[in-house]
């Protein structure tokens, strides 16, 4: 059993944020995203603590990483996790291209007693780390920020950087709702129809997560998604169930695409199912039909 997990300091913090939210007030993403800092400093329980606390104990002990693992964020944001990190006695740095979230970001690890040194502005097509520097990598929520052309980069620095393993945390674009926008069908349209859709739905669904506040989201598939890391030598793995994000407790695997309809006091699922057993029978695994992937990448030794 994990032991409690105790709210991460950050009344500085939020106050920064609510600051730099204000533009942004009337949107549907702004509460949300409120919500969203306030579920990972733990100031409303979410799980966050306790699951990087097995999930990185998780991956310490199968990929015998050693006692005191070098973790990369990449994508870091505004900080929370990489904070949390360290509170919980792991050495992780964290990196971004955003410069607004990494001042918030060196707010939150000031208020937590950490070095603002912990997080890293970059915005080259190298990164600043000297080959093999890090254990554990971890790209929580961000490969769908990242375009082909992005990655086609990116993955060979990471494979440079990268000693140990490589976790990625990903939405599934099974999914019929956008995480960003939380408009429907758009994780099924090609970016270009995504981008002109999303501007279309007006201020209410503004889109301003990305440092330029152009629709940045792409979305993929599993076999999309691991072809892209194996295409430069990593192969996949899986974690256990009972350390992914969000449980499947909460976000159940996809099996059907549709919805309930309710009628004369009774509900019917109104969709299509999908072919599960064929496609697992084709030799997909299991956990390609989960809302988020949990996959971890390890580079060729």
């Amino acid at each position: 059993m994990s032991k409690s997990i105790k709210p991460l300091q950050s009344e500085k913090f939020m106050k920064a944020v609510l600051e730099y939210m204000e533009p942004f007030q009337g949107t549907h993403n702004y509460q949300p995203i409120i919500n969203g800092h306030m579920e990972k400093t733990e100031q409303i329980e979410a799980g966050y603590g306790r699951w990087l606390q097995n999930l990185l104990t998780y991956l310490v002990q199968q990929f015998n990483l050693g006692k005191q693992p070098r973790i990369l964020d990449l994508g870091c944001g505004t900080g929370e996790l990489v904070v949390r990190m360290n509170v919980l006695g792991f050495e992780a740095t964290g990196i971004d291209l955003h410069e607004k979230h990494l001042e918030l970001a060196r707010i939150l690890a000031k208020e937590n007693s950490l070095p603002d040194t912990l997080f890293v502005l970059n915005k080259s097509n190298r990164l600043p780390f000297e080959d093999n520097s890090f254990d554990v990598i971890t790209l929580f929520s961000v490969l769908e920020h990242l375009s082909d052309a992005t990655l086609k980069w990116l993955l060979p620095e990471l494979k440079r950087i990268c000693w140990g393993v490589m976790y990625v945390l990903v939405p599934n674009r099974l999914k019929i709702t956008d995480d960003h926008t939380r408009l429907h069908f758009v994780p099924w349209m090609p970016h270009w129809l995504a981008t002109l859709y999303v501007k279309s739905r007006g201020h209410k669904h503004r889109y301003f997560i990305s440092e330029s506040s152009t629709w940045d989201v792409y979305h993929r598939g599993y076999g999309r998604v691991v072809s892209l890391f194996q295409n430069y030598g990593f192969s996949v793995k899986f974690p256990p169930d009972k350390v992914i994000y969000p449980l499947l407790e909460q976000c159940p695997p996809i099996f059907q695409i549709g919805g309930n309809l309710r009628l004369c006091k009774k509900k019917f699922f109104v969709g299509v199912p999908l072919p599960y057993n064929a496609i697992i029978k084709l030799g997909y695994p299991k956990q390609a039909f989960y809302p988020y992937f949990n996959l971890i990448f390890v580079p060729p030794k």
